[in-house]
């Protein structure tokens, strides 16, 4: 399950994002990049398919830097840019983890579109009448064949299309964006319920 999640966390955050050239791809890429940089805040719903099969749904929330939380049904995570807390409501355990750990890397919004075009081929493509982002790994850094990020007339990636050779078709929705709503320093933080089970490996 905790795969899963993380397979969400990496790409469902890319908003913040042939026969048509390489320059118009990278214009598709600087527009995401430029609605990321606007952004001080934002929440949304996510709903994530696996080979079409709903597996997980919840709402994700974002503030810079690196502040996130992701609510699912039987998992809580949260991330003060510093600590990483992974709750686990059916088991009531929680994982503590340094942020910059390498398994919380990938929780890096600014990593995810700023870092991450570079090691891929970017091209687009036409649905709806908009152009939407397709990023295809150069080499074997990452797991995934493709990558198609769709995104709606204000920058904002309403779905996410990953081709995963181990996994499957991944399909991830996002919807119900709420941006700058200047979201609270204490909505990252977390303590664990008294009684939970706590393993820190920071």
């Amino acid at each position: 399950m905790i795969s899963k999640i993380f397979i969400v966390v990496i790409f469902i955050l890319a908003f913040i994002s042939s026969g048509v050239c390489q320059e118009n791809a990278n214009a598709v890429l600087k527009n995401i990049q430029d609605k990321f940089g606007s952004i001080e805040d934002l929440s949304a719903q996510i709903v994530q398919s696996v080979n079409d099969k709903v597996n997980l749904k919840g709402k994700v929330f974002y503030k810079k830097e690196n502040n996130l939380r992701f609510e699912f049904d039987n998992m809580l995570i949260v991330s003060d840019g510093e600590t990483s807390w992974n709750y686990n409501k059916k088991q009531d355990k929680v994982i503590i983890t340094d942020y910059d750990t390498e398994g919380n890397k990938i929780l890096s919004i600014r990593q995810i579109i700023f870092e991450y075009p570079e090691d891929c081929e970017l091209n687009t493509f036409e649905f709806e009448g908009k152009k939407g982002l397709e990023l295809i790994p150069k080499d074997d850094t990452f797991s995934f064949n493709s990558v198609k990020l769709f995104i709606d007339s204000e920058h904002l990636i309403t779905k996410v299309m990953i081709d995963d050779p181990a996994t499957g078709k991944i399909q991830v929705d996002l919807s119900n964006y709420q941006l700058n709503k200047n979201l609270s320093d204490s909505y990252f933080q977390f303590s664990p319920p008294e009684g939970s089970q706590v393993l820190d490996l920071r």
